[in-house]
């Protein structure tokens, strides 16, 4: 004779077996599938700069020059401008400049703290430098061109791309062990289509690609995609897509020239509508959501829009403004100098 209490586990499982039958696979098959986003284009407004920030620390440059990217490593700030990195300390001190001999483009600078080498992406070759930026190694890849890279889990992943004859481009992801030095590719392939003329004939679209880290997993963007793509070892599956009303009026509005991904807890999607750009923030603990066509600096104030730059720094996002876009002859109580400001931002 079965004890009683088993008698209750038997009646227990006979009432609830059809519940775990029908409804325990839709809720692992839930996690497999991307959430979708609307992004209404109607309800842009401009969004203070302390809405988001909990703290804003000015660095000002000693030396001019064009920002093309922004790479916060320890105590130093690694800046891509055409074709070269040039290193600042803390306080703007200029360090160091190097040529890296051909065009750096967006989100390919990228370093290993715990080593102190900086990894940085021409064309279809990642050179790896040492913090003094002596030439450690490179790798080519079977690519056109490197488009992002990121140094995470004690990895360097790439995102290169191929132009096709037709004008399409493939983009591809890539793994490199620094310690074996060996490269692996991913088994996935993102097409973009080509970008049709009203008049008739296509010309390749301009591809921009960025990674970013989320909750300890990799997230892949590639522009004109609207959709972010999760990264588990050597597996890539849609993660986030977006729908933006009003629709585009003609394709030109697909050429975003930036990439989207996640800033701290912030997912930030790029986009354009009638010749502006836009921005659409959600933090991802608090649900809070921003649909913005200006971020403005009610902190320093300075003139113009805070551009987000991604940064590595876990928590923080960056900008940068010219010069003459501060008002007065200091910021934050730190005199200007030749160069711009960049404003490291800790999200709150």
């Amino acid at each position: 004779m079965k004890p009683a209490l088993d008698d209750k586990f038997d009646e227990f499982m006979k009432k609830n077996l059809i519940f775990y039958l029908l409804f325990l696979p839709a809720f692992f098959l839930q996690g497999q599938n991307s959430r979708t986003i609307q992004i209404d284009t109607t309800n842009a407004r401009p969004l203070n700069l302390s809405q988001i920030a909990e703290k804003v620390t000015p660095v000002v440059l000693e030396s001019p020059l064009r920002i093309q990217d922004i790479c916060i490593a320890n105590e130093f700030i690694f800046i891509t401008s055409t074709s070269t990195v040039v290193q600042f300390d803390m306080s703007g001190k200029l360090i160091k400049s190097i040529d890296c001999g051909g065009m750096l483009v967006s989100n390919i600078i990228t370093a290993d703290t715990v080593k102190r080498e900086l990894y940085v992406g021409v064309g279809n070759t990642i050179k790896r430098y040492n913090y003094a930026e002596n030439l450690i190694k490179e790798y080519s890849l079977n690519a056109t061109n490197s488009n992002a890279c990121l140094f995470h889990n004690d990895a360097l992943w790439v995102i290169s791309s191929v132009f096709q004859p037709d004008h399409s481009a493939i983009y591809t992801i890539h793994k490199i062990n620094p310690s074996t030095n060996q490269l692996t590719t991913l088994p996935f392939e993102k097409k973009i289509p080509p970008f049709q003329i009203p008049s008739g004939g296509s010309v390749s679209m301009p591809v921009f690609s960025l990674l970013t880290v989320y909750n300890e997993d990799l997230v892949a963007s590639f522009t004109p995609d609207l959709v972010l793509y999760g990264i588990q070892q050597d597996k890539v599956s849609p993660l986030v897509q977006w729908n933006i009303n009003p629709p585009a009026k003609d394709p030109s509005e697909q050429l975003s020239l930036k990439a989207n991904g996640f800033t701290s807890e912030y997912l930030l999607i790029n986009y354009s509508r009638d010749r502006k750009n836009y921005v659409f923030l959600e933090n991802m603990q608090t649900g809070a959501k921003y649909t913005t066509n200006n971020i403005i600096d009610d902190v320093f104030h300075s003139n113009g829009d805070c551009n987000i730059k991604f940064v590595e720094k876990n928590g923080y996002f960056a900008f940068n403004k010219e010069k003459d876009a501060i008002t007065g002859n200091n910021v934050g109580g730190i005199p200007l100098k030749n160069g711009p400001v960049v404003f490291i931002v800790k999200t709150q």
